[in-house]
């Protein structure tokens, strides 16, 4: 989510977060005593290889904000902070975006049963790609990843700010409109490099995409203009929606680590009238 702020100087950007400190449940210690680290063996996924990928894509379009049916028209924004969200309240399902595998080295993936990464996200089992070539030479074989990203949905703008009216008083104004955008599909090739198939352990294609929206008026404050539309006071508002895609790539492999430990995690509790709780995990 962006917001934007802008007043008859131009654009300004402000951006307020309200924040926390997270707890992860370890302790770095400011001494490392040789005693109380152990060796630990753990049986994880490794990333062998990975790509990221930005892309961009914008619409032009028109919208129309419900404003105070007391708000004359020739009045003036000389004030204005606009605010896209991907996700708008209640029943809508928000900006929704999925990427399509279409073929990896011309080679349509299987269908079936994915394997399950870290998180939930379903993966591409690579067995189906011959490796052997590479193998017999002790490199990782490259991969074509063809794909398509499918972008649809809703998004919300939020428009807030100060009317100068006609006889020169300021009045304060705030409006939402839900905006169902054009769906739109972008190509994209990526090459990454995988390791031998002929392992019990397989290697896995994993990919997850992210998107923001940002709303753009061109013109400054000049892309704002009360309206009188059948009657009712509107916001005519010519805004540019800019969408930011970022996808990433990730050939992956189980793997076994040994690792050094100084113990186990262990959160910090939270107060309760229980005396005495269940453990979450073995000793």
């Amino acid at each position: 989510m962006s917001k934007k702020i802008y007043n008859q100087a131009g654009l300004q950007q402000q951006q307020t977060d309200n924040c926390c400190t997270a707890s992860t449940g370890c302790v770095t210690p400011s001494v490392y005593d040789p005693e109380k680290i152990v060796a630990e063996c753990i049986f994880v996924e490794k990333v062998y290889d990975s790509a990221l990928i930005r892309e961009e894509a914008n619409e032009v379009l028109t919208v129309f904000f419900d404003i105070a049916d007391n708000i004359p028209v020739g009045s003036k924004v000389i004030n204005a902070t606009i605010i896209c969200t991907t996700k708008p309240k209640g029943e809508s399902s928000g900006l929704v975006i999925e990427s399509e595998v279409l073929s990896i080295n011309g080679v349509t993936p299987p269908s079936g049963p994915t394997p399950i990464g870290p998180g939930g996200q379903e993966q591409i089992d690579l067995s189906f790609i011959d490796t052997s070539e590479c193998d017999a030479v002790g490199k990782g074989t490259p991969i074509i990843v063809d794909q398509d990203i499918d972008v649809e949905g809703q998004v919300l703008l939020s428009i807030s700010g100060t009317l100068r009216l006609p006889n020169g008083s300021h009045k304060s104004f705030s409006a939402d409109k839900v905006v169902t955008i054009t769906p739109f599909t972008i190509k994209r090739f990526a090459r990454l490099c995988m390791p031998s198939t002929f392992a019990a352990q397989k290697p896995s294609l994993a990919e997850f995409c992210a998107i923001l929206c940002d709303a753009i008026l061109p013109l400054g404050l000049d892309s704002l203009e009360v309206v009188d539309a059948s009657g009712n006071k509107k916001l005519k508002a010519n805004i540019v929606l800019l969408f930011c895609i970022i996808c990433e790539k990730k050939v992956k492999v189980p793997v076994q680590l040994c690792v050094l430990s100084t113990g186990f995690c262990e959160p910090e509790e939270q107060g309760g009238l229980c005396v005495e709780f269940p453990r979450l995990f073995p000793e």
